[in-house]
């Protein structure tokens, strides 16, 4: 079944509706339902544009080798310092601890593909940040398929992006070591705990990647690479901190 240009923006229609108005899906109907990623990819680039400006991206991936996924991170949806959210505007709250990067400069589509060194050398920082992770769906997780999540920007909420560093590129990125604090004690500790490892080939992969489907990364973009610490649920008002050793802090406030 293919998903034509009606359905995609139905979905992403439907999607942008439940992302302002804060009423959730059930589903998105059998019509307008992505059944390959290519037509989620298609309903999230859509539902993208109606949300205004991209701030970054998220990519991930559950395994070193594995297949990445990717998703357009809403500037009015990114917080660059300590922010006060309140739960009342996510249907359920789960936090992530993440390590991201910021560019310094754009890395527009080429004939070859960028190297690694390159990509390192549009770094302006790496960044420690907190995703708070969402969904527009009602039942979400469960019963909730992978490509219409993927669709709804891979259930991302928000992110706030601490205070970066401009000197990373001899760490161990793999093996950093994270906590996740709520109201002063420690919850979550690992070191490392990227599923994919190194965050850096993500990234990498993402500069190459983004071209080939008419975007790329621009400088003032906020790249994170997925959870260190798994995905922490939170349902009452509680002030959040995490750290990575040697990179820095980010904090979030939930009222």
């Amino acid at each position: 079944m293919t998903l034509n240009d009606e359905a995609a923006e139905q979905a992403a229609t439907l999607l942008e509706k439940a992302w302002t108005s804060g009423k959730r899906l059930p589903s998105l109907p059998d019509a307008c339902r992505p059944r390959s990623h290519a037509q989620a990819y298609r309903i999230q680039q859509a539902l993208a544009e109606r949300l205004g400006p991209t701030g970054g991206w998220k990519v991930g991936a559950p395994g070193p080798e594995a297949p990445r996924h990717y998703a357009p991170l809403p500037a009015r949806f990114l917080s660059r310092e300590a922010a006060t959210c309140r739960l009342a505007d996510f249907s359920r709250v789960l936090l992530e601890a993440e390590l991201a990067f910021t560019l310094a400069c754009d890395l527009p589509p080429r004939d070859t593909p960028y190297e690694t060194r390159e990509v390192v050398a549009a770094v302006a920082s790496l960044n420690p940040v907190i995703e708070i992770v969402d969904s527009r769906y009602q039942d979400w997780p469960d019963g909730i398929d992978a490509l219409s999540q993927l669709a709804d920007l891979q259930n991302h909420g928000c992110l706030v992006v601490g205070e970066g560093i401009t000197r990373w590129q001899t760490m161990a990125l793999e093996k950093v070591a994270v906590c996740l604090v709520l109201n002063g004690k420690s919850r979550v500790t690992a070191d490392g705990g990227n599923p994919a490892g190194d965050p850096l080939p993500l990234l990498v992969w993402l500069a190459n990647h983004l071209p080939t489907q008419g975007q790329w990364l621009r400088a003032g973009d906020v790249v994170t690479c997925g959870s260190c610490t798994g995905k922490l649920p939170v349902n009452h008002p509680v002030e959040v901190a995490v750290s990575f050793e040697g990179v820095g802090e980010a904090r979030v406030t939930l009222v």
